[in-house]
């Protein structure tokens, strides 16, 4: 497949207090490569819906080296390949006007069958899917998480409304938007994460009760469970500037 080339302007309502991109923009930026890049490739929403799957990420490795600022013209990049006979990977990697790479992610989807909510194998779909077979982690250095921590904090909420996507489940972005939210200012240990891995383990849905245990360890790593009624919905690692 080709890469997709999109160029784009960085908007206010995408920046934070610092006039710079978002992290969970950039996973919204992810999420419309995707959709944008599949679509013109014939294996976006609308073929999904007719063939009765959905894309669904389950693992989003985000790395942010310089993040943009409101009205700066950037572009995005990704294409995609198949990981595994069950997962495609993704690359997306934003670029200012002189070609230097701003963020990167590495994410792993899978299609999921909307009756039985299970994973579907490429080679079970009729029609095929025409995925190159392989496609190069983009982020090549392995996350270590954290396993002693200095400090924990909870969170307890219930999952709104407005966070539901239109495939009826909480927005893979609302996860770090929660995490960002609830964790207590004095346990970052900077102004903003350098990296972020995401492990999708559940769908969540809005009215579902949400417990975030957040974790901090020596140096610059968090590390945060979202769970609902007692089950693992995603766990975040997260390194600090």
């Amino acid at each position: 497949m080709e890469d997709l080339n999109i160029t784009h302007c960085v908007a206010s309502y995408e920046c934070g207090a610092d006039h710079c991109l978002k992290p969970d923009s950039f996973m919204h930026y992810c999420q419309e490569a995707a959709e944008t890049h599949a679509s013109r490739n014939n294996l976006g929403y609308e073929w999904g819906a007719s063939n009765n799957l959905i894309w669904v990420e389950v693992q989003g490795d985000f790395r942010f080296i310089r993040r943009p600022q409101w009205k700066e013209e950037i572009t995005i990049r990704s294409n995609t390949g198949k990981a595994s006979a069950l997962q495609a990977r993704r690359f997306v990697e934003l670029q200012d006007k002189e070609g230097h790479v701003l963020a990167q992610a590495d994410l792993l989807w899978v299609l999921i069958d909307v009756n039985t909510r299970r994973p579907m194998p490429f080679k079970r779909l009729i029609n095929g899917i025409n995925i190159p077979e392989a496609c190069p982690a983009i982020i090549d250095q392995v996350l270590e998480p954290a396993t002693e921590f200095i400090r924990t904090e909870t969170a307890e909420f219930t999952a709104p409304r407005r966070d539901v996507d239109f495939n009826g489940h909480i927005n893979n972005s609302a996860y770090l938007t929660w995490v960002l939210d609830t964790l207590p200012e004095d346990m970052a240990p900077a102004a903003a994460p350098a990296r972020v891995r995401i492990n999708f383990k559940k769908e969540t849905f809005a009215g579902q009760p949400i417990r975030i245990e957040h974790h901090l360890a020596a140096g610059k790593q968090t590390r945060h469970t979202v769970t609902s009624d007692g089950e693992l919905r995603a766990e975040l690692i997260i390194v600090w500037e």
